[in-house]
């Protein structure tokens, strides 16, 4: 368990060095760089990094399906509110929403980094 658990963050850390670094790439070459990287830097044999690349392609896959799910909760919830309310009201929810939009964006981003001034340094 503690195993998983220390690999898990490895991979997280890396990921986000990884993706810092470049530009957007497919899943496939973003998967295929970190385990490169591991491989480097944690001596990976040919087995660890193929047992690394499936699970890693499994997890995206999950993460992948995941979102298309949460989407689609976010596109039912919609539906159902603009069937509750009135035209009139769900253009003042809508109005309301995007008048908050960039001040709870900036909310977002002072909680990610920690209310640090200037946003997260990656290095």
């Amino acid at each position: 368990m503690k195993k998983s658990i220390g690999i898990v963050a490895m991979i997280m850390i890396l990921s986000t060095a990884a993706f810092a670094q470049r530009e957007r790439a497919t899943p496939e070459k973003q998967i295929k760089q970190q385990v490169a990287n591991m491989q480097k830097e944690l001596m990976l044999n040919d087995e660890q990094a193929s047992k690394m690349t499936k699970l890693m392609t499994e997890q995206a896959s999950k993460q992948k399906a995941l979102a298309e799910q949460m989407k689609a909760n976010r596109e039912a919830s919609k539906a159902e509110i603009k069937s509750i309310l009135t035209q009139e009201q769900y253009i003042q929810l809508l109005e309301k929403k995007a008048e908050r939009g960039p001040r709870m964006r900036h909310q977002m981003r002072m909680r990610q980094d920690g209310g640090r001034k200037g946003g997260m340094q990656r290095g």
